[in-house]
């Protein structure tokens, strides 16, 4: 009887041990980005490696589809419970400065990691204070089926003429994608406009965004252009209101598109899934007369003001900012590398990423602005209603431009 006393008191005793000792852990949740080309492997094994390295700290990786990454996260901040770390597109970061939710992030990193940078990258830098670490940066560029066009087309008036050569829907076959659902990114519209030499807003002398723009030439422009593909020419899929980015992006790997525009990462996913068609990469097309431009998409980590564990979140941050882990997961992702000790890796001295550092110099980002994201949906749903037959082209970007300067007031 004494024996099971005394073995019972051992136990208690280190189930004690056990449980204070969980108790000491300090946790880092870090909301997820699930990329495309990123496989559900890589922020298992990314946890369960850093909790190896670091069995003091409790890891939990809240693995989200980037379409919902916003709307999610500004649902945790509203219901006051951020993560400690948060992937973002940049152009979110003034609408979390605005709500004074995050802070820099600067003074938590260490010299290696911050020196390790590549400091053209630093979007997340603002009035000369880093909120955001630079997770991935990069040019969207053209994607065509070389097995079916001889040369790319430098200009959207000679991607028509192709078009409309090889397009083929008896055989479900088409020659351009378009995305035309609603998303949380106003790409398609973005290649079109910067292609026509035009922008969102009106840029004022000291750098601050004046009235909505998308109402003018190259806005209406670019909008007709898109519309006639869909409706008058009938070159894209059917339906392309039913279309978001990442549907496209399958149609393309499954043979069933001739052109479609995307970022490195659809790269990754054509060589991940074994593409049975000759594909190969150009800069995005411009309109004649205009300038070439393409969109340049910038994503960063950012620090939350209310972490209990900012001194861990830095630790996995060097982490994740190490070689090893950077460099699966930029091949996976298919994004040039942000890290100094990566940019002559032979990974990326493929096409893909030399075509996406070729753009740079006239590539566009998306406004930063707070009100931005309700800004896109506006355009969005002016979109949608011109493929629908709802509204003219100019009376949808007639509509948006006067909604968007309503809510700025101006």
């Amino acid at each position: 009887m004494k024996k099971l006393v005394v073995m019972g008191l051992v136990v208690i005793f280190l189930l004690g041990v056990a449980m204070g000792a969980s108790a000491q852990k300090k946790k880092v949740s870090v909301l997820w980005a699930e990329y495309d080309g990123l496989t559900p492997d890589y922020a298992t094994n990314l946890e369960s490696a850093f909790e190896k390295e670091y069995p003091d700290i409790d890891l939990d990786i809240i693995s989200t589809p980037w379409d919902k990454m916003h709307d999610r996260l500004i649902s945790f901040v509203a219901g006051k419970q951020p993560p400690d770390l948060s992937v973002i597109g940049t152009r979110w970061l003034l609408e979390l400065l605005d709500m004074g939710v995050v802070e820099p992030i600067e003074q938590w990193l260490s010299k290696d990691l911050l020196d390790n940078i590549d400091p053209a990258l630093m979007e997340g830098k603002i009035k000369g204070v880093l909120y955001g670490l630079p997770v991935a940066a990069g040019t969207r560029l053209m994607y065509y089926r070389s097995d079916l066009i001889d040369k790319a087309p430098e200009t959207f008036e000679e991607m028509l003429q192709i078009a409309q050569k090889i397009n083929k829907p008896e055989e479900k076959f088409y020659a351009v994608g378009m995305s035309g659902k609603k998303y949380v990114e106003l790409t398609e519209y973005a290649y079109y406009l910067f292609g026509n030499g035009g922008y969102f807003f009106e840029i004022l002398p000291d750098g601050s965004y004046g009235k909505c723009t998308v109402n003018d030439e190259a806005g209406v422009g670019a909008l007709t252009f898109m519309n006639d593909l869909v409706n008058k020419y009938k070159v894209t899929q059917p339906g392309v209101a039913a279309y978001r980015r990442d549907e496209l992006q399958d149609l393309f790997i499954s043979g069933n598109l001739g052109i479609f525009f995307s970022g490195g990462f659809t790269a990754a996913l054509l060589e991940q899934r074994g593409a049975q068609f000759q594909w190969s990469v150009a800069p995005m097309p411009h309109f004649e007369g205009k300038p070439q431009s393409t969109i340049i998409i910038t994503d960063s980590i950012v620090l939350f003001k209310d972490s209990q564990a900012k001194a861990e979140a830095a630790k996995f941050l060097d982490f994740f900012y190490s070689d090893p882990w950077r460099l699966e997961f930029d091949k996976l992702v298919g994004f040039p590398p942000v890290t100094k000790s990566l940019a002559n890796d032979p990974a990326f001295q493929k096409p893909v990423y030399q075509v996406m550092i070729q753009q740079i110099p006239g590539a566009k980002g998306w406004p930063l602005m707070p009100e931005w994201p309700e800004c896109n949906d506006i355009i969005w749903d002016n979109i949608v209603a011109t493929f629908l037959g709802e509204k003219t082209p100019q009376k949808a970007m007639d509509d948006a431009a006067q909604e968007i300067d309503s809510i700025r007031g101006m």
